[in-house]
């Protein structure tokens, strides 16, 4: 069972990296509408086991649009995903 578990929303648009809604341990989540100019959605996660000091961190891609035909420059122009809560 985890006793911390955090994640961040962000997503990619043409002004760049721009940071969604996100859950903070002990705070609840905090809604963000996605920027209806969104290419491209990430979400960047953290979690604690209770029986482990270790922190597992990790990012996935959650959305993509199948209108954009300009993702990967953007991703050239901006780079990859914040891996940051």
């Amino acid at each position: 069972m985890a006793i911390r578990k955090e994640w961040t929303e962000w997503h990619l648009t043409p002004r760049g990296w721009e940071r969604g809604a996100s859950r903070v341990h002990g705070q609840g989540n905090t809604w963000v509408e996605e920027p209806t100019d969104r290419v491209l959605s990430f979400v960047y996660q953290e979690m604690q086991a209770d029986d482990s000091p270790e922190v597992k961190r990790w990012g996935e891609e959650t959305w993509r649009s199948r209108k954009a035909d300009n993702i990967d420059g953007l991703l050239k122009q901006y780079g990859p995903a914040p891996e940051k809560l």
